[in-house]
Formats: C-alpha cells, sequence, structure tokens
C-alpha cells in the first residue's frame, strides 16, 4: 500500500515536471520569435517618450518667464478677493 502511494508520488511528480519543462520550452520559443517585433516595439516607444519630452521641453521655453506669470496670477487673484 505504501509502495503504491510512493510509486504514484512519483509519477505526479514527474508529470508536473515534464510539465513545468515543456511549458519553459514553449515561452522561450515564444520569446525567440516575436524578439523582433519587441525589439521594434521598444523602439517606438523610446521615440515617442523622446518626442513628449521635447515636445514639454519646447512648450516650457516658450511659455517664458514663470516669474512674471506667477506675479500677474497673484496680483488677479488679490484683486478678485478685494473686488
Amino acid at each position: 500500500m505504501i509502495g503504491n502511494a510512493i510509486m504514484l508520488m512519483f509519477i505526479g511528480m514527474g508529470i508536473v515536471f515534464v510539465f513545468l519543462v515543456l511549458l519553459n520550452i514553449a515561452i522561450s520559443l515564444l520569446e525567440f520569435f516575436t524578439r523582433e517585433h519587441t525589439r521594434k516595439e521598444e523602439t517606438a516607444l523610446a521615440e515617442e517618450e523622446l518626442a513628449r519630452k521635447n515636445k514639454k521641453k519646447r512648450k516650457s521655453i516658450a511659455t517664458g518667464d514663470s516669474s512674471v506669470q506667477t506675479a500677474v496670477i497673484s496680483a488677479a487673484i488679490h484683486a478678485y478677493r478685494n473686488a
């Protein structure tokens, strides 16, 4: 009885081990076949991020001096509250 239980345990563990090995092989093959697509996608994302940073930089340069804007906004709020 114990011998059958041990044999069943090893058979179950063997099946699980084989399944995990096959799963690992399948994931490795998927990574191998999609490598080029992944590289293109990463390049596109990097270019998009660079464009976003450049746009933000150009926008901050175009807005001008922020201290002047802060003074104007503060004056407008002060005038509104006192009116």
